[in-house]
């Protein structure tokens, strides 16, 4: 499932905001948010394990899909990718290859699900990502084994 989030580059209120969240998150205690590439038109947020960065992009604000990943806030977005900061920092492996990025993507959202700083609705949009995720995986194994199904 491919989301819809914001792909209009970031105003400088907008950055000040998400810096503001990746605070409050204790984002700097696991990796810097670089915010170079945020005002471009279809950035992207993600984070870089060689680099120990998040980059933030202009998906880090929700689009206008109904899914759990399009609708996810800015404070779960950036929740998400502190939580594969947090993972990689733990010694996680990432696999980089779907299904399985799949599988890391979950548990990515899960993680970040039980950060305090999230309100009731940026958990259950986390936790609904996770199982959209996971629904994809199991989607994507079925189609790959269909006879161990």
């Amino acid at each position: 499932m491919r989301s819809s989030r914001n792909q209009r580059g970031l105003t400088d209120a907008e950055i000040a905001r998400c810096l503001g969240i990746w605070a409050v998150l204790d984002g700097p205690g696991y990796c810097p948010l670089d915010t170079s590439l945020a005002s471009e038109h279809g950035s992207r947020t993600r984070y870089n394990e060689e680099q120990q960065t998040v980059y933030l992009g202009a998906d880090v604000y929700p689009g206008a899909a109904v899914d759990a990943r399009s609708r996810m806030s800015a404070t779960a977005c950036l929740a998400h990718e502190c939580s594969h900061a947090d993972r990689h920092v733990r010694g996680y492996g990432r696999p980089a290859v779907e299904p399985d990025s799949l599988l890391d993507e979950a548990e990515a959202s899960l993680n970040a699900s039980f950060y305090l700083p999230l309100s009731s609705l940026d958990r259950e949009d986390l936790v609904a990502d996770a199982r959209d995720r996971l629904v994809d995986w199991l989607a994507h194994t079925r189609r790959r084994n269909p006879d161990e199904s």
